[in-house]
């Protein structure tokens, strides 16, 4: 990735910032450029994984406009072997690299039709379209391997890379209705962000960008692509821990924890999150918790990390010019907001660092 605002490379200044006497005038300074580029670098991984989502749509759409409805043989193939459970259906190739039955994560497509044998001349030409789409949903997934890359259509066909087997796929039962469909920007054409959430499938947070596809004003469906915010984040965090006496967390605008330096509040997060079986952990104040209402929440073991992003919080609120910077009684708490999500990079300091 690029790095940022054309600043150093976070771990540049890092060094530098460690290394400078707590007197020197300038070291406030360089501890925003840490923020900053820090952000920048999250922002640019973020910004990657909404364009693979955008591109993916691009080639659908025109993958989409030169298939024609498909004649009775290509019907005859998808119906050849398929298989039905609660109203999804699973249509499968016996000829194709994996088998007739592949395992979860295997390298191939898995086409699905959430309507039942409610088959159309649509649900053919669509099944044709995404058929050909396999090699670059796998191109898209290999060059960012956090996950999966997925396509939904209007009409409830589904395709997914890399394998997703019946008994998993009915989880997403309708998929027009979960929040990796709605989360796209259809009022602008626009990529939209899922809130953060926690993968039942046992990758830890994630997040999805999903993009609308239109054949001008018609929709024809939303690309999606995830991101495993582990791998998003670890390289951010573990340069910014390096500063002495640091703390660092991620977290969307509402304070759910989505990435923390220290790896015990990190252990914490999974811990909690694996228990409630969601994303649950919040970076909050007992006054923030509160205000979440009915929300399922717990706060983050670290009450001086609480304290700090709520801090953040109530200062986004009126915040035109970022990064901000708050000052306590024993550090510096510096935030900056990432473009692509919303979210907020906290960065907590100790004075003898900061001043």
């Amino acid at each position: 990735m690029r790095p940022a605002m054309g600043l150093f490379p976070v771990w540049i200044l890092v060094v530098l910032l460690a290394a400078l006497p707590a007197r020197a005038a300038d070291t406030k300074p360089l501890a925003r450029a840490v923020i900053l580029e820090a952000a920048g670098r999250l922002d640019s991984q973020l910004a990657a994984v909404a364009g693979s989502a955008r591109a993916l749509g691009a080639a659908y759409a025109a993958v989409w406009r030169d298939t024609p409805a498909p004649p009775p043989e290509l019907r005859a193939k998808f119906l050849q072997s398929y298989a039905v459970k609660d109203g999804v259906v699973a249509f499968r190739d016996v000829t194709g690299p994996c088998g007739a039955d592949p395992q979860a994560m295997a390298p191939c497509q898995a086409l699905l039709f959430y309507d039942g044998e409610n088959f159309t001349d649509e649900t053919f030409r669509t099944l044709a379209a995404m058929a050909r789409l396999a090699p670059a949903m796998a191109a898209a997934h290999d060059a960012l391997p956090f996950s999966w890359v997925y396509l939904t259509t209007p009409g409830q066909n589904f395709a997914i890379y890399p394998y997703l087997p019946l008994s998993r796929a009915l989880e997403n039962y309708q998929p027009t209705r979960k929040g990796f469909y709605t989360a796209a920007d259809f009022e602008k054409k626009a990529c939209g962000w899922e809130s953060p959430y926690l993968d039942l499938a046992g990758a830890g947070m994630m997040v999805t960008a999903s993009c609308p596809i239109y054949d001008g004003d018609r929709l024809l469906g939303v690309a999606s692509r995830d991101v495993t915010l582990a791998q998003l984040s670890k390289d951010v965090m573990a340069d910014l821990a390096a500063i002495p006496g640091a703390q660092a967390i991620l977290m969307n605008r509402r304070g759910k924890a989505i990435a923390a330096s220290d790896p015990k509040v990190a252990d914490c997060i999974v811990s909690e999150n694996a228990k409630a079986g969601d994303a649950v952990v919040y970076f909050r104040a007992d006054r923030g918790l509160a205000a979440l209402g009915k929300e399922k929440n717990v706060e983050s073991p670290e009450r001086g990390l609480n304290d700090a992003a709520e801090a953040v919080i109530e200062r986004a609120e009126t915040q035109r010019q970022w990064p901000i910077e708050l000052s306590r009684a024993k550090d510096t708490v510096l935030a900056a907001r990432l473009n692509t999500t919303g979210w907020y990079l906290v960065l907590v300091l100790p004075h003898k660092v900061a001043r």
